[in-house]
């Protein structure tokens, strides 16, 4: 019986596989015809449903700081915010059938995530909807709408179960590198014409490397700047940070880590973006001071490597690569060369001319924000780069990216949202697993850091939302929650009441 059904069971995947591998191949003798590419996906998403019922967990937090397209998606959205969407029906469907497969419950997160998505919906609703040009409407600026909405269902969907133990560090660690991949958008020029085809998946950061053959001549200038490189180099550090705390990274014995760590700062710094210097000295000294490794003997050996390095760079930076000298160019009175600085002070300037337009606007927008809609007849009539800027709500500035498009209602969620995250992290911290030291302390410290250089140095909302929900609902996928302290009872002396007391007692022979 078991061969005949072992047969049955050949014969019926033969006979589904075979006609559908010769229809497949006869589709792709135009592969790049609409329709062909409609069907393909549509096979290949039956085909994987076994799959993401299996890994969309694990699928969603890799993919989170991706830069992987659907390209075949009108409006080529990023991966994770289909795995979202798809990753929170499975949980819900799961959990129709099996009610055992609950999601973790963290109302002090829920109440402000809940709170600050009505109001981006009554925004939405008042300001002239969540339209896309893609659509076919004339309103433009819903795509943000969908980002902040798709993180929102994201952290639902990934607090909907605890990582395994024996995989927490893979996990964590495929959470930060997924943002490696954005250094695919510098390789075009760099790379073989044969690996052309990753550019469908992910976005390029020039396309004239395509159709301009003097494009990497053109970009050998001074300040060319490899922004992709940046990220990763950030990624790689935090990943370290993560398993093996400051601590760890500065361990004598393990030279290998302090050697990686170095590489890859020199790398960031090539790129040349001065905030990305500025948080990660953040991290380092916040780490550095949590540790309390200021009480060691470690503090001796980095103070003076410090000042080693500081005085190098004093006295040879001029002769650094331009990429090099705007990445230290917000430190006050070092030397540069006058290219490199007047590059990083006229984004400065551009900067502050934009902040001190929009600012005066605050009170139009303070009870009803102005939303992220407009119409391509307003952006037409816009006037230059900044006043283009202005209208699709890119202020370079984290306060004025909420404030402006969602009003005082949406300050208020936000501020509460963070207030509640960084409760979590800190509870998770202090009364986590042991065995999750590390991690929680690195999620904690990266989270206050990232809402410090939200509020003072560059941010914004819609791009730095999914981020903060995302380093949330890690933490508590991670912990199974939101940890609590260990409650030691203490025991109850209980006296016997027709016995003395051994202090008041007699002695014998008294």
């Amino acid at each position: 019986m078991s061969n005949a059904s072992a047969l049955f069971r050949s014969l019926l995947v033969y006979g589904l596989c075979l006609p559908l591998a010769v229809f497949l191949g006869y589709l792709l003798a135009n592969p790049l015809d609409f329709e062909t590419i409609t069907v393909v996906v549509i096979i290949f998403s039956v085909l994987a449903i076994p799959l993401l019922l299996r890994w969309h967990h694990v699928w969603l937090i890799a993919t989170w700081n991706m830069t992987a397209l659907l390209f075949f998606v009108p409006g080529k959205p990023q991966v994770w915010m289909g795995l979202a969407a798809v990753s929170l029906l499975i949980s819900i469907l799961q959990y129709t059938l099996n009610r055992r497969m609950k999601f973790l419950s963290v109302p002090l997160v829920a109440r402000p995530l809940l709170f600050l998505t009505v109001v981006i919906l009554l925004t939405a609703r008042l300001t002239g909807g969540m339209g896309m040009r893609i659509l076919g409407g004339d309103a433009q600026g819903g795509k943000k709408y969908f980002i902040i909405f798709a993180a929102v269902l994201g952290y639902f969907a990934i607090t909907n179960r605890r990582i395994p133990p024996q995989r927490a560090g893979l996990y964590v660690a495929l959470f930060f590198l997924g943002a490696a991949t954005m250094a695919i958008a510098n390789l075009p020029g760099m790379i073989s014409p044969a690996f052309n085809f990753l550019f469908v998946v992910f976005p390029v950061a020039d396309v004239d490397f395509f159709t301009n053959q003097n494009s990497v001549t053109r970009q050998t200038g001074a300040l060319s700047r490899l922004g992709g490189f940046c990220p990763m180099s950030q990624a790689v550090i935090w990943v370290l940070f993560a398993r093996y705390g400051m601590r760890g990274v500065l361990d004598g014995s393990k030279l290998w880590r302090l050697a990686t760590f170095c590489f890859f700062l020199l790398v960031g710094m090539s790129t040349g973006f001065r905030g990305a210097i500025i948080l990660l000295l953040m991290v380092c000294a916040s780490l550095f001071y949590l540790e309390r490794l200021h009480h060691t003997r470690l503090l001796v050996p980095v103070v003076f490597g410090g000042l080693a390095v500081a005085a190098l760079v004093l006295l040879f930076a001029t002769r650094l690569p331009f990429t090099y000298q705007r990445s230290l160019a917000f430190l006050p009175g070092i030397h540069l060369d006058p290219i490199a600085r007047m590059d990083a002070e006229s984004t400065s300037e551009w900067r502050l001319k934009m902040w001190r337009e929009v600012i005066p606007q605050i009170p139009q927008y303070l009870l009803i924000g102005k939303g992220y809609s407009f119409s391509g007849a307003e952006m037409a009539l816009a006037r230059g780069e900044l006043e283009g800027t202005e209208l699709v709500g890119n202020y370079h500035n984290g306060p004025l990216s909420v404030i402006l498009p969602f009003g005082i209602f949406g300050v208020i969620g936000f501020v509460w949202l963070l207030a509640a995250g960084v409760r979590v992290l800190y509870r998770n911290y202090q009364f986590g697993d042991p065995a999750y030291y590390h991690a929680n302390k690195f999620l904690f410290i990266y989270f206050v850091v990232k809402i410090v250089f939200f509020c003072f140095v560059f941010g914004g909302f819609e791009s730095d939302l999914p981020m903060f929900l995302g380093l949330l609902a890690l933490s508590i996928s991670l912990n199974g929650g939101v940890a609590k302290p260990i409650v030691v009872p203490r025991p109850k002396v209980v006296f016997n009441r027709f016995k003395l007391h051994p202090s008041v007692r007699r002695p014998a022979g008294a």
